[in-house]
C-alpha cells in the first residue's frame, strides 16, 4: 500500500522522503492508496477541512495526529517522524494540569524498542528499570544521541549518569515545569555537570502558565543558565511579551549574549 503523509506545519522531526508533503498539494502528485494528514499542533486544526478537500483528489484521506487526541498506540519508524527518531514508550504517570500527554495517551505503556538516536518518549525514566536498560543497550550502537523528549529531573540518579557516560551523547533535556521542581532540577544539574558541558545539558522551562510573569520567568531561565544548563523557554501564553521572551530564550547564542551583558551590569 502506498501512503502519503501530509503535515500542515513542517518541523525538523518530520520525515523527508518523497512521500512526505507539507501543506497543500504541489504539482504532479501521484495517486496514493491512502493519504494521512498528521496534525501535531492545535493551531493547524482550522486548516484540516481545506487540506482534506485538496488532497482527496489523490487518494483516500485519513486525518489524525496528536492535536486530535491520537493516543499513539504503536510506533512505525520513518512514518510520521524522520528516520533516526524513535519512541519506546507512550503516556506518563504524572497528571500535570498544563500537559496533554496523560489525557491523550493515558497511563505509561512500554513499546517494542525500535533503534534510533533521537529519543522522543514523554517520560522515559518513568519506565521500568528493565526497559530503560534495554533502551541504553540499543543506544550503544547509536551516534549523536538526543533525549529530546525530556527527562523528569527528579528521576536523575548517579546510575543514570553512569549510563549516559557510556553512550555518544549529543544532548539531554530536563524539564522545569513548576516551582516545586526547582530542587529536583538543581540536584539533576549538579549530578550531570561534572561529566557534561553546558551545551549537552538542556532544560525545558515552562513560561507563561497560570500566574507566571515575564519577570519571574526571566529569573528562572537565568537561574537554569547559571547552574550550568542551557534553558529553552516552553511558551504557554501567546501574548506578544511572552513571544519576545520565547524568541530570546530558545536561541543559545542570544541567551549567551544576554548573560554576558548581565555580568558587566
Amino acid at each position: 500500500m502506498r501512503i502519503a503523509r501530509v503535515f500542515p506545519t513542517k518541523t525538523r522531526m518530520c520525515p523527508d522522503d518523497p512521500d512526505a508533503y507539507f501543506g497543500f498539494p504541489p504539482e504532479n502528485v501521484p495517486e496514493y492508496d491512502e493519504i494521512h494528514i498528521s496534525v501535531t499542533f492545535t493551531w493547524d486544526i482550522p486548516k484540516i477541512e481545506r487540506l482534506q478537500k485538496a488532497w482527496s483528489k489523490y487518494g483516500f484521506v485519513k486525518v489524525g495526529g496528536p492535536a486530535l487526541g491520537d493516543p499513539g498506540s504503536f510506533f512505525v519508524p520513518g512514518l510520521y517522524l524522520k528516520h533516526g527518531a524513535t519512541i519506546t514508550s507512550r503516556g506518563c504517570p504524572n497528571k500535570c494540569s498544563f500537559c496533554f500527554v496523560h489525557r491523550r495517551e493515558g497511563a505509561l505503556r512500554e513499546l517494542p524498542i525500535v533503534p534510533g538516536h533521537i529519543i522522543q518518549d514523554n517520560n522515559l525514566l518513568a519506565c521500568s528499570e528493565r526497559h530503560v536498560s534495554k533502551v541504553f543497550e540499543m543506544l550503544q550502537g547509536q551516534k549523536k544521541i538526543d533525549f529530546v523528549g525530556g527527562f523528569e529531573a527528579s528521576r536523575i540518579t548517579p546510575d543514570l549518569v553512569s549510563k549516559l557516560k557510556q553512550i555518544k551523547l549529543y544532548q539531554l533535556w530536563l524539564a522545569y515545569d513548576t516551582p516545586q521542581a526547582k530542587g529536583a532540577v538543581e540536584n539533576a544539574i549538579a549530578l550531570l555537570r561534572p561529566h557534561f558541558n553546558q551545551n549537552k545539558i538542556r532544560c525545558y522551562v515552562l513560561v507563561g502558565y497560570g500566574n507566571d510573569t515575564v519577570l519571574e520567568a526571566q529569573k528562572r531561565l537565568e537561574w537554569v543558565y547559571n547552574l550550568g544548563a542551557l534553558p529553552f523557554a516552553m511558551l504557554y501564553h501567546t501574548h506578544i511579551e511572552w513571544k519576545k521572551l520565547h524568541r530570546l530564550w530558545t536561541r543559545p547564542a542570544a541567551m549567551r549574549s544576554v548573560m554576558k551583558l548581565n555580568e558587566y551590569n
